[in-house]
């Protein structure tokens, strides 16, 4: 989509077009089914009103549920940035990552509205909570911990909620979710994180009002009514300052994690060898001295010796001790549903990478915690939908297979792994050391997927041992080669994409260029279960690709 007034269908759904045309599938009904859809979307009811922005309940085109925020486009034109600022703000909501924070699913326009598309939540509201009175003490600590936290995070993220506040916050304590982001984007309001924090301040002051016998609560609500924004400029320090009245300590800075030394066998055999060594030598007879005493009643007292030399420190002796990356890795390989990797950067031991749902995003996160335990570990994690958990679940025998060949299936996106809206897709597959047959497949943000590889333009799949292949790709003009294009468009999001390698076709008669997911993978399912036990083994490559405006 170029500009404002101009309206386009999502129908398609899988945030590309096809050789530089849109290849939208939804027909249109008439007026009042029109009116009861967006795009992939079918509006249910409407249960909340801000301005002039609309607050639905929605189905998308697979039957799952969805919370649309609506507003007309329009009101988005008024000034020549306002397009391009929500497209920006929409995005960048849809990249943040927090268990407290509904995930943002999609953004865009269609039909003269702009949307913002998030997963559901449900649940009591904050307000109606302490519209029967103050929280117990736990549960408003714990509870301004969890949104304190989600709110830095996304001001980390340069995201913005814009209306927080106990009606926009469900359930408490450390059940806690903040809903809401996502909804800045459509409002042409200039906000920014002091609305945010003005906000939240206010918020704290309701929860720890009924509080204030106890110790540190008071000088806070002090400091807030003062004027936080000025002694707290960010939610960070906010937060730190609720967590210290917890007893009324104060934090201590933030050090590195203390590990204790360990002196490795090989230096305590060395000790226990130079222990023995020294009796025997003192055991030895000379002609010029009396043996050893061997009865306590014969220990002469003797002066004391002078003292030893300080001993060499461990790391005089041993080198030091590295994080456990090789097995943190290990681990993570195991969780078929996240496509992660480990480094190490300073010492640091760091996990970065996509996953798909926050089932997934809570085993990694739990993996590394105890297998990382006592060495300083963060995470630089991206959530996608939970749906990608089933491609990649169908094809994990097969990555696991393609990671222990020394010459690996590998596909190489162009410009990857972000792509913005009009980019092209083009890809490179390299084969493994042996000739196989490839399918390609991109699985979009909205439930279904687009075959790459084969297309009706294009069924070689065939691949030399080591050979490469691009696909996609253009002329140096730009203008669309004489194979299948694509580039990316609305919707966006995080999407995926599935390289298959096998001996023989995956399937004998190609799949339609374009078929809803869950059809697509109980048959792909089928065709892996049915390859011969003596063919070689199914190779895979999977990788996400964030599309934006």
């Amino acid at each position: 989509m170029k500009g404002c007034g101009y309206t386009s269908g999502s129908g398609r759904g899988a945030g590309m077009r096809r050789d530089g045309t849109a290849t939208e599938t939804a027909t249109a009904g008439d007026t009042a089914k029109d009116a009861q859809r967006l795009g992939r979307y079918r509006l249910l009811d409407l249960i909340g009103r801000d301005g002039d922005a609309r607050l639905h309940r929605a189905l998308d085109a697979n039957g799952q549920a969805v919370l649309l925020w609506t507003v007309p486009l329009a009101r988005l034109c008024a000034d020549a940035a306002g397009l391009e600022r929500f497209r920006r703000m929409a995005s960048a909501a849809a990249r943040l990552s927090h268990p407290a924070i509904p995930v943002i699913l999609a953004s865009g326009e269609h039909a003269g509205t702009a949307f913002v598309a998030a997963a559901p939540a449900d649940g009591p509201t904050l307000a109606a909570r302490l519209a029967d009175g103050p929280l117990a003490w736990d549960e408003t600590v714990a509870t301004l911990d969890r949104v304190l936290d989600a709110l830095a995070a996304a001001h980390r993220a340069g995201v913005v909620h814009g209306a927080l506040t106990p009606d926009s916050i469900l359930h408490a304590g450390p059940a806690a979710v903040v809903t809401g982001f996502g909804r800045a984007a459509l409002t042409m309001a200039p906000l920014d994180r002091h609305d945010d924090l003005a906000a939240v301040a206010r918020l704290t002051e309701r929860l720890l009002t009924g509080h204030d016998d106890r110790p540190g609560v008071a000088a806070l609500l002090a400091m807030l009514r003062d004027g936080a924004p000025a002694a707290l400029p960010e939610a960070g320090h906010l937060h730190r300052a609720v967590a210290a009245l917890d007893g009324a300590l104060a934090l201590p800075p933030v050090a590195a994690p203390v590990r204790r030394r360990r002196w490795p066998l090989w230096l305590g055999g060395a000790a226990l060898a130079g222990g023995l060594a020294a009796i025997a030598v003192m055991n030895q007879r000379s002609p010029d001295r009396p043996p050893v005493a061997t009865r306590i009643e014969d220990v002469r007292p003797e002066p004391a010796p002078p003292p030893p030399p300080s001993p060499p420190s461990p790391s005089q002796l041993t080198v030091p001790r590295q994080p456990p990356v090789a097995m943190v890795a290990a681990a993570l390989r195991a969780i078929p549903c996240a496509l992660v990797g480990v480094e190490t950067t300073g010492g640091r031991l760091l996990v970065s990478g996509t996953v798909a749902g926050e089932r997934a995003e809570t085993a990694v996160r739990e993996s590394v915690e105890v297998l990382a335990a006592g060495w300083d570990h963060g995470f630089d994690l991206a959530t996608a939908d939970a749906r990608f958990c089933a491609p990649l679940g169908s094809v994990a025998k097969a990555r696991t297979a393609n990671r222990g060949l020394a010459q690996p299936l590998t596909v190489t996106v162009q410009d990857g792994p972000a792509l913005d809206a009009d980019d092209p897709l083009v890809l490179e597959i390299r084969a493994p050391a042996h000739p196989v047959q490839l399918q390609v497949d991109y699985f979009t943000v909205d439930g279904s997927v687009v075959h790459l590889l084969p297309n009706p333009s294009d069924s070689a799949i065939a691949l030399a041992a080591g050979a490469s292949r691009r696909l996609g790709d253009r002329t140096e003009d730009g203008r669309p080669g004489s194979g299948r294009t694509w580039t990316i468009g609305p919707p966006f999001g995080t999407e995926m994409l599935l390289t298959i390698a096998t001996a023989a076709p995956l399937f004998a008669i190609p799949r339609p260029e374009q078929e809803q997911a869950a059809d697509y993978l109980s048959a792909l399912s089928d065709a892996l279960t049915a390859l011969p036990d003596d063919a070689p083994e199914a190779l895979a490559d999977a990788r996400f690709i964030r599309t934006g405006p």
